[in-house]
């Protein structure tokens, strides 16, 4: 007779002691230090209240770098879920070359972001870069662009490279929630004169919602908390076009406002919150409708 052997809890200590060093211990820092004139030598003098929040929201530049966030995450959110739901569907047709598109599709993923930032600098290059030159080929000339240079179509250039680096997870999650669809549920809304499209909407749609739902919450958390694309590939610029709240904590840091900069990363970490456990209800809501 087979036996259930228990383990002591006290072989969870190694695991429980790194987790409180390295995660739990930084957190309640941060969330101190935020209300502290911490400078450079990273030894606070007293608490200031809520200064460093306030300072925050006095400076323009940071209030650019709120508005960029916020763009970004909506144009890649829409981009990785729309885009990876319709190259879901197309890879999971009987091609074959299906299982080198897969593999295709995923490959960005697996790429390192500054690697990726750095092609594509060469890339979005106004006088040599292949985009352009492209444009030109075509007789499209009027579209070229400086795009990462003109701050007004920059967080854009920006969102285009992280859909294209990203898009690739949302299709493995799509094609396996797609694959876990019975064939006779779709087989009998054909025999009933279903058409494609009525299919995709009233069977497809509603079974893989789940999946669509963590592609959502999944894209808002990496479009909130962006940092390596914009700074590999803009720095922030040009002057605060491109600024992040990411690389506002990042400047802020580097420049010996560290009290400011672990107001400001308390703040994205409130905000990551709020905005995920809104999104996660009204999806779920409707999940259960």
């Amino acid at each position: 007779m087979l036996k259930r052997h228990y383990y002591r809890y006290s072989m969870l200590a190694p695991g429980f002691c790194i987790f409180l060093v390295f995660f739990v211990w930084p957190a309640i820092s941060n969330f101190f230090y935020a209300f502290t004139n911490l400078d450079a030598t990273f030894k606070y003098t007293h608490l200031v209240g809520f200064d460093n929040f306030i300072s925050i929201f006095e400076d323009a530049g940071n209030s650019i770098a709120f508005k960029n966030t916020f763009i970004f995450t909506l144009v890649t959110t829409i981009g990785k879920v729309g885009l990876g739901f319709l190259l879901a569907n197309f890879v999971n047709l009987k091609l074959r070359s299906t299982n080198f598109l897969r593999s295709a599709l995923f490959f960005p993923v697996i790429l390192s972001p500054i690697a990726v930032a750095l092609a594509f600098t060469a890339l979005f290059h106004p006088s040599s870069g292949f985009i352009n030159m492209l444009l030109k080929e075509l007789h499209l000339g009027f579209l070229t662009q400086q795009w990462l240079t003109n701050r007004h179509i920059v967080m854009y250039s920006i969102s285009f490279v992280e859909i294209w680096k990203w898009t690739g997870l949302t299709v493995i999650l799509f094609l396996a929630a797609l694959q876990t669809i019975p064939k006779e549920l779709t087989e009998a809304a054909k025999i009933d004169g279903a058409t494609s499209w009525e299919q995709k909407r009233y069977i497809i749609f509603p079974l893989i919602l789940p999946v669509v739902n963590t592609n959502i919450i999944i894209s808002l958390i990496g479009g909130l908390k962006v940092f390596d694309i914009v700074y590999a590939l803009t720095g922030g610029g040009p002057g605060n076009a491109s600024n992040v709240i990411n690389t506002m904590v990042y400047r802020s840091f580097s420049q010996g406002r560290n009290g400011e900069a672990t107001a400001a990363s308390l703040l994205l970490f409130v905000i990551i919150l709020v905005l995920v456990s809104l999104t996660n209800k009204y999806l779920n809501k409707d999940n259960k409708g």
